[in-house]
């Protein structure tokens, strides 16, 4: 049944907590209480699912179709038997959460019901992945290792009011935040659905932060553009194309300064790891196979220390630039078209580029601002609209990768990118592009694309570009 809270839009603000020693202890036992809560409910949950897997009725169900609507009933039956039969549901893992706690009497002093209930969902959810298929396995979590806890509401055991944050009746954390900016201003001013409480590591110290889940939208800093954008999404570039401003950039370059020095901390590490662990490793410097033990000396650990610091570096710095160029975006459009893409497969194919730039971030990032704004972004199959073989001239031709350039026996002669996020605009709610349109709208168009790619000339003499560019 759905409850207020899923009917509601929702955003996050994430504010700092100041802690002393005594303070932070306290977290970090309440952060291992749900660390082996979590996992308790985790080895039931598989256990749960280990039983239903192994009976015959299971094995027959799987083997029904999935496309005949007769099959698809029978599924569906099928498997709500067997997880209330197995008790493999939410509310049953819930159950068996709070059991635990309540069994456990240290687990009860300092954890609530509905944060164990919780944690319970979470452990639950993973399992179902697993069963589903969209994971290939579930992992427990080690000793040491942070776990976020989150209540139900803002009533009970975890709460946030007027500037602090109630854990029990034992813990009272205060928070920090600007008082003159308008975005926290206008977000503490929402109703608090729910707090979570999660642990980050900053130069080598814990912080600890309070993550208020809010009702209602973010504050927003600008006014949603009125032009019609089409983009086009590669794994380390975006094309822009609207009526006014034509745009080729690389996704995060900043990123990419700082790979280079995580590279070098990485060679770092290896040499001290090969100097401490020598009969770790074969004559030819491969890992022997099997149980090993190692050694980490004060220097390595002091560089493992370097390198988490870096890795959240990274990790920042490329969701403020995400962020930064989905707000240019928004303040130019409200209608943005692009292909609906396979990151899996990027992944594969330009894998150390999609770990540094991370493109599906950026277009989730994206779906979500256009939506809570009143914007729309629509994502048609690159099957049926080839936009990089295709000329608004109605002429198909296939193109390799390495060719940066689209130069069509018609005479159009453009950036391969630039082309392909101008021709997004013309896709029609049937999936095919509406080459009338686009070849009434070129000789604009080829004006605006001309001078993105005079400008991205200009610059070359002061910065080196990506070989995708094609500049």
């Amino acid at each position: 049944m759905a409850t207020s809270k899923d009917r509601t839009p929702s955003f996050v603000a994430t504010i700092r907590l100041k802690t002393d020693s005594r303070e932070e202890k306290q977290l970090l036992v309440l952060s291992d209480c749900a660390r082996q809560l979590y996992n308790a409910c985790l080895g039931e949950c598989l256990k749960r699912l280990k039983k239903i897997q192994s009976t015959e009725l299971y094995k027959e169900t799987i083997k029904l179709s999935k496309t005949t609507e007769a099959d698809i009933e029978k599924r569906r039956a099928n498997f709500k038997y067997l997880n209330e039969t197995f008790r493999f549901t939410d509310a049953s893992i819930q159950s068996f959460g709070t059991k635990t706690k309540n069994d456990s009497v240290f687990i009860a002093e300092h954890l609530g019901t509905h944060v164990c209930q919780k944690i319970s969902t979470r452990a639950f959810k993973a399992t179902q992945k697993f069963a589903f298929k969209q994971a290939k396995k579930v992992r427990f979590k080690r000793k040491g290792e942070s776990v976020s806890i989150e209540g139900k509401n803002n009533r009970t055991y975890l709460t946030y009011s007027n500037g602090y944050v109630f854990i029990g009746k034992k813990l009272t954390l205060r928070c920090l935040f600007d008082p003159k900016d308008k975005w926290t201003e206008h977000a503490l001013q929402q109703k608090v659905k729910f707090c979570r409480i999660i642990k980050k590591e900053v130069k080598g110290k814990n912080r600890f932060y309070v993550q208020l889940i809010l009702e209602g939208y973010p504050y927003r800093k600008y006014e949603l553009g009125k032009e019609k954008i089409g983009l086009d999404i590669g794994p380390s570039t975006i094309a822009m194309v609207g009526e006014s401003k034509a745009e080729l950039k690389e996704f995060c370059d900043e990123v990419v300064l700082l790979d280079k020095e995580k590279r070098r901390i990485n060679r770092k590490m290896d040499r001290q790891r090969r100097a401490n662990n020598p009969g770790n490793y074969q004559d030819n410097g491969v890992v022997k196979k099997g149980r090993k033990k190692w050694i980490h000396s004060h220097r390595y650990i002091k560089t493992r220390s370097e390198h988490r610091e870096l890795e959240r570096r990274i990790k920042e710095v490329r969701k403020q630039l995400h962020g930064r160029d989905t707000n240019q975006i928004l303040q130019r459009a409200s209608f943005i078209q692009t292909e609906k893409l396979s990151y899996k497969a990027f992944q594969k194919m330009f894998g150390k580029s999609i770990g540094r730039k991370a493109p599906s971030m950026f277009i989730t990032m994206l779906k979500r601002k256009v939506k809570s704004q009143g914007g729309k972004l629509r994502e048609f199959p690159t099957y049926s609209t080839k936009l990089s073989q295709t000329c608004h001239c109605g002429i198909i031709k296939k193109k390799s990768l390495k060719k940066r350039w689209h130069k069509c026996e018609c005479g159009v002669v453009a950036q391969r990118d630039l082309y392909s996020a101008f021709l997004a605009r013309y896709v029609t709610p049937s999936n095919s592009v509406d080459i009338q349109k686009a070849k009434e709208d070129w000789i604009h168009f080829s004006e605006v694309l001309n001078e993105c790619v005079s400008k991205l000339e200009r610059m070359k003499s002061e910065r080196k570009f990506i070989s995708t560019f094609g500049i």
